[in-house]
């Protein structure tokens, strides 16, 4: 084995030529070493990744989007016969917001649903202000912070609904992560806060969404966006969109 090809072997592998051969003990050990590597190497790289990694392959369960129960029926009941969630997607697609949050959601791997949270958090209002949060997606100035959006008495990126949508892609991954890809407790979290979901589960000993006691708010939460998207798939198919096609998500 020439030197030339023993340094650029060990300059890809982090290490220099002395530190090796001082560890093999004999420089004619060399190529033994080189081969051990090679084969570790190859080994961890076939190695298969942890079920919690996989997220892509389940990500995007159905069940949990189009299943029915009667806290779900009872907002069923009241968005049907109001105007709020047209004039939300109406504001979505005219001023395709959607497509754009499709776009983003599709490269993390996100459930298209998700896409329509803003439903429910601002009706894609991009300058929503609740008091105590902000933005088409409605971050608290912490949570803002912690996902890379500046907020300060100049400026708020929590009203940049671009960069926003990119924090906000970010969290709901992270929370996908956390509750294993459990979307019911995820979403719930992105309400109540993570932690405060994690205390609930380890106190009350269930995983189950429906059976968690939790504060109204959040307890409401889950419910009432599912029967947001119910009515939004069934009496509005023309602005519910769907989800991106492949070539088109990779686009722009």
């Amino acid at each position: 084995m020439s030197s030339n090809w023993q340094n650029i072997f060990l300059r890809n592998f982090g290490c220099s030529s002395l530190l090796l051969i001082k560890q093999c003990g004999k420089p004619k050990l060399f190529k033994y070493q080189c081969l051990f590597l090679l084969f570790a190497v190859i080994l961890v790289g076939c190695s298969p990744k942890p079920s919690s990694l996989r997220s892509g392959r389940d990500y995007n369960n159905s069940k949990v989007w189009k299943q029915s129960n009667s806290r779900i029926n009872k907002y069923v009941n009241v968005y049907k016969n109001n105007k709020h969630i047209k004039t939300c997607l109406d504001r979505a697609t005219s001023s395709r917001y959607l497509y754009y949050i499709h776009r983003v959601f599709y490269k993390y791997k996100l459930p298209p649903e998700l896409a329509h949270l803003p439903i429910l958090e601002s009706c894609f209002d991009t300058k929503a202000d609740s008091g105590h949060a902000r933005g088409m997606w409605q971050f608290t100035k912490a949570t803002a912070k912690d996902y890379g959006l500046k907020v300060s008495w100049l400026s708020d990126d929590r009203l940049n609904w671009r960069k926003a949508t990119h924090s906000a892609a970010r969290y709901l991954k992270k929370l996908g992560e956390k509750f294993d890809n459990n979307w019911e407790l995820a979403l719930a979290g992105y309400n109540g806060g993570p932690n405060y979901m994690a205390r609930q589960i380890k106190t009350q000993g269930t995983r189950n969404f429906w059976k968690l006691k939790l504060r109204k708010e959040t307890h409401e939460y889950v419910p009432k966006f599912l029967a947001m998207l119910s009515v939004a798939r069934s009496r509005f198919p023309e602005l519910y969109y769907q989800g991106a096609p492949r070539a088109w998500a990779r686009s722009g």
